[in-house]
C-alpha cells in the first residue's frame, strides 16, 4: 500500500447526500474460504457525529489506476527469511542474482514491484539448483 493511495467511499441512508471519505489503513492477506470476502479496514472521520455504530452502509473502494509490473514464474523466486532474489541472465549463459520486491502471487506468477525491468530474463525451472551452486 505504500505506493498506492486507497480509498472507501461511504454511503448510509441517514445522509443520503452525503459521500464519506475513508484512507484504507489495512487490508487483509487471507480470504474468506467460503464467502471470498477481504476484511479491509479504514478510518472515517465523522466530525459532526453523523456516523453512529451499527448503521447500515453500503461503501465502494477506489484504487488508483493499475500499474504495469513484471511478473516471473513463482519457482524462478529465491526466498530466504525476508528476501527475495531471481537469477536474471545479462549475457548469454551469464547470470547475476538479484534482489527483488515480490507483490502478489496468482495462476503460478509471482509480481515483481521492483528489482527487476520487464523483459529481462530470469531463469526460472531449476533456479534453486543455480543458487545453490553459486553458494558452494
Amino acid at each position: 500500500m505504500a505506493d498506492k493511495v486507497e480509498y472507501v467511499d461511504l454511503r448510509v441512508s441517514a445522509a443520503p447526500n452525503r459521500i464519506f471519505k475513508a484512507r484504507i489503513t489495512a487490508i487483509n492477506t487471507a480470504s474468506d474460504l467460503t464467502t471470498r470476502r477481504i476484511m479491509v479496514r479504514s478510518v472515517i472521520g465523522n466530525p459532526d457525529g453523523v456516523l453512529k455504530s451499527d448503521m447500515f452502509a453500503s461503501f465502494k473502494i477506489e484504487i488508483e489506476d493499475a500499474s504495469a509490473t513484471a511478473s516471473v514464474p513463482t519457482e524462478a523466486i529465491i526466498r530466504e527469511g525476508d528476501v527475495a532474489t531471481v537469477w536474471v541472465e545479462t549475457e548469454p549463459m551469464l547470470f547475476k542474482r538479484r534482489m527483488v520486491d515480490i507483490g502478489i502471487q496468482q495462476n503460478g506468477l509471482t509480481q515483481i514491484r521492483s528489482g527487476l525491468n520487464s523483459g529481462e530474463l530470469v531463469v526460472a525451472r531449476g533456479a534453486i539448483f543455480v543458487d545453490n551452486e553459486w553458494r558452494q
